[in-house]
C-alpha cells in the first residue's frame, strides 16, 4: 500500500525549507536513516532551486506542487515536482562533467548522485520531475 502526501507552495526560495521539513517528517516517521534523509532533502532542494531559477526565472508568483509517494516494498520514495512553466528540454537535466574551478553547476550532479531515477516529462501546462530514492531502513522496521 502506498502512502501519499501532496503540498503546493509559491516559488519563493524560502519555501524550499517547507519542502525539506515535509520530507524530513515524512521519512523520519518511516524509519529512514538520518544520512539518507539529509541526502533526500539536499537533492530535492537542488531540484526546487532549479525550477525556481531556470523554469520560473525567479518569478515568485508561480506555484510548485510536491507529491511524496512512499512504497513500502521496497522502501522507496517517489518525489514528484510539478511546475506550471514553459516546457523544459529533458536533455538539460543530464549532468555535465564537473569542472573543479567552475562556480556553480553542481546541482544536477548532486541530484543524479542522490536519486536512483531522475525523469523529466513535459506536460500540456508545465513539467513533471520525478525523483526516486530507495532507502536502507533498519531490519525489523516495518514503517
Amino acid at each position: 500500500m502506498n502512502e501519499i502526501v501532496t503540498i503546493s507552495f509559491s516559488s519563493k526560495s524560502i519555501n524550499t525549507r517547507l519542502a525539506r521539513a515535509v520530507i524530513r517528517s515524512f521519512l523520519t516517521h518511516r524509519g529512514v536513516l538520518e544520512e539518507e534523509i539529509w541526502d533526500t532533502e539536499l537533492g530535492t532542494n537542488e531540484a526546487l532551486t532549479n525550477i525556481m531559477r531556470h523554469t520560473y526565472k525567479n518569478d515568485e508568483t508561480k506555484y510548485i506542487t510536491m507529491t511524496l509517494i512512499w512504497d513500502i516494498h521496497p522502501k522507496k520514495l517517489q518525489i514528484l515536482l510539478r511546475d506550471f512553466g514553459n516546457p523544459v528540454d529533458p536533455a538539460v537535466i543530464v549532468p555535465k562533467a564537473l569542472i573543479p574551478d567552475k562556480e556553480g553547476g553542481f546541482g544536477l550532479y548532486i541530484i543524479h548522485r542522490i536519486f536512483e531515477q531522475v525523469q523529466l516529462t513535459n506536460l500540456p501546462n508545465g513539467n513533471l520531475l520525478r525523483l526516486v530514492k530507495v532507502f536502507t531502513v533498519p531490519v525489523g522496521d516495518n514503517h
